[in-house]
């Protein structure tokens, strides 16, 4: 695979395509993916929340960023976001007695970046906040913490707060049970059996939740969904994944069990049939 070549015309090239500007669906990332190594399993998950496709380099970036979707005060995610002006990280780096990365084999200063800029609500305000996701054994690295410092110090002079996350403190359970239904989203080229197909078994399914008696598992229960309702076998499950994702149905994301595996009584309806809502408010 052949990767981006650095120079002083590559960064002006790509400051020249608005690389690192726009918000929400017209954001463009620095960095895409196969445009330079990788350590880790790449991903592209299309953003329910900005509706775009995210360019994420690492299975950790991956991770997080299914943490950010999830969290209901966080309205915009830009990934690869740069620090353009490379005269003030160079300055900070002088002044904090760290390395400022150069791109190797070049004297051409390397266009700093940081992994997510995240956009929050906060009182009712937009907050910026900064974070840099890696392995946790960079936590030893002195040349990978020395970048970091130059990224969060320069981010704190803009009055914008910035974290470390280490892979150990990523939430395993959580996240695998994001992953999962998030996986039950309707895709945007997806045709329903007919108009309102999927709308419709999810208001029936979360009335049928919300009134059962049902001790047995959510698997089961949406299977007998599907023959009562003479819909195709896993329609059930997926919609209850819909549910999940649109925030009616509340899950036990810190399960280590597979959900489909909980009993239904484990999950809770907040939405009535024919209003369904998102809940806002506490972890999820």
């Amino acid at each position: 695979m052949a990767y981006i070549t650095w120079n002083e015309k590559t960064v002006e090239r790509f400051e020249k395509e608005g690389r690192g500007t726009g918000e929400g669906s017209q954001y463009k990332p620095w960095l895409n993916i196969g445009e330079v190594p990788s350590g880790g399993r790449t991903a592209d998950p299309f953003g329910l929340k900005t509706h775009r496709p995210h360019q994420l380099l690492s299975k950790n970036e991956l991770a997080f960023f299914y943490l950010l979707e999830w969290a209901s005060d966080v309205v915009d995610i830009r990934e690869q976001y740069p620090l353009l002006d490379r005269s003030e990280t160079q300055d900070v780096a002088m002044q904090i007695g760290a390395v400022h990365p150069f791109y190797p084999g070049t004297g051409v200063a390397t266009v700093m970046t940081v992994d997510f800029m995240v956009t929050r609500v906060r009182n009712g305000l937009k907050v910026l906040h900064g974070y840099d996701v890696k392995e946790t054994s960079e936590a030893e690295n002195e040349h990978s913490i020395g970048k970091l410092e130059i990224a969060r110090e320069t981010l704190h002079r803009k009055g914008i707060a910035h974290d470390l996350v280490f892979s150990s403190m990523l939430p395993k359970a959580e996240v695998t049970n994001i992953a999962w239904i998030r996986g039950g989203q309707k895709r945007p080229s997806e045709a329903e059996p007919h108009p309102r197909f999927f709308e419709e078994q999810m208001e029936a399914l979360a009335s049928d939740m919300r009134s059962t008696n049902f001790t047995g598992t959510l698997e089961d229960f949406c299977a007998q969904f599907d023959s009562r309702s003479g819909v195709g076998r896993g329609t059930g499950l997926r919609v209850a994944r819909m549910l999940m994702l649109a925030r009616v149905v509340q899950a036990p994301l810190a399960s280590e069990a597979h959900l489909a595996s909980l009993p239904v009584g484990e999950f809770t309806v907040t939405g009535l049939p024919g209003q369904l809502h998102v809940v806002t408010g506490g972890k999820q």
